[in-house]
């Protein structure tokens, strides 16, 4: 379906969200306004066609016309944030992770085009007996603390952050003063494997934790979502912990792969081979182009609800 049929003649659509900026790169003409919902003025509300929200609702109490559109998106899963997903009947629209909603969007925040490009971590540069693994995390669960404190007993980790946290960030005085995410992937990039443990198992969710990985030229090691293997961009791109029945099995396997330079390049070999369907899927259902898929929707319903004039 195209959306040329109401919006040839129109103005652009209008979304009030945490950002100003008309898209650019989106089939859509769509404009993002950045503004307070409890501010707005009441030509501001009229003239909305949808009013975005993330997490939490915090919209206004009745709609100006019939067809304009409550839109929520939900990064977190229900073990984390219920009161974000108990709220959804109240939303025209919902994008989250999982694949069943209206809008699918999953964590990749780059154009995953570039992650073939991206050279692997070289092994050979590794310092003997350095932590050729990473762990950042920021919020406690059982299983990361266990996780972390067993495999610990068998190889260095290198974590930073909250959780178990050993090592400073100004050992690697680069990444300190860059900004959040910036600083995080550094330190990343300094160590062939980052640990991708979740802080759920629920179906669909993968985070940054996997997705940053690949644009780093790092192997996740993983333990999140049961049907993450069906969504990678190559069964060989990442190794599961759940496929080792102790640590010490994955401690001797790591060191391995640390020892063989050919075996640990398997794991990008992905970088020039056709990736899955599933995961083009994930890549065109991303962060990177979710504004635009919102702007589709909400065309979408217009056209369907008769709203186009």
């Amino acid at each position: 379906m195209t959306y040329g049929s109401w919006y040839k003649d129109q103005d652009f659509l209008k979304l009030k969200y945490n950002h100003d900026g008309t898209l650019t790169n989106c089939d859509i003409p769509c404009i993002w306004e950045a503004k307070n919902l409890e501010n707005l003025t009441p030509k501001e509300f009229k003239s909305a066609d949808a009013f975005f929200c993330v997490e939490q609702p915090s919209l206004p109490k009745m709609k100006a016309w019939k067809g304009q559109k409550f839109v929520q998106y939900v990064l977190e899963p229900k073990t984390h944030c219920p009161q974000c997903h108990d709220k959804t009947n109240l939303f025209d629209i919902v994008a989250t992770f999982d694949e069943n909603s209206d809008i699918p969007t999953s964590y990749i925040r780059m154009d995953s085009k570039h992650w073939r490009s991206i050279t692997p971590f070289d092994i050979t540069k590794l310092s003997k007996d350095s932590a050729f693994i990473s762990f950042i995390a920021s919020h406690w669960t059982q299983f990361r603390e266990k996780f972390i404190s067993s495999l610990e007993s068998h190889i260095p980790v290198a974590s930073f952050g909250s959780v178990r946290r050993n090592t400073n960030w100004d050992i690697h005085p680069e990444c300190v003063n860059l900004e959040h995410f910036n600083s995080k992937n550094c330190i990343i990039s300094k160590y062939p494997f980052y640990l991708s443990i979740e802080n759920s198992q629920e179906k669909d969710y993968s985070t940054e934790k996997l997705w940053d990985t690949f644009n780093l030229g790092v192997v996740p090691v993983i333990w999140g979502a049961p049907n993450t293997r069906s969504y990678l961009p190559h069964p060989k791109s990442a190794i599961f912990i759940e496929d080792f029945n102790s640590t010490k099995a994955l401690a001797d396997y790591l060191k391995y792969l640390v020892n063989n330079e050919t075996a640990y390049l398997e794991y990008h070999k992905w970088r020039t081979m056709k990736l899955s369907d599933e995961f083009e899927k994930r890549s065109y259902l991303s962060m990177h182009n979710m504004e635009c898929n919102v702007c589709r929707e909400v065309a979408r319903l217009r056209i369907i609800e008769g709203y186009n004039t």
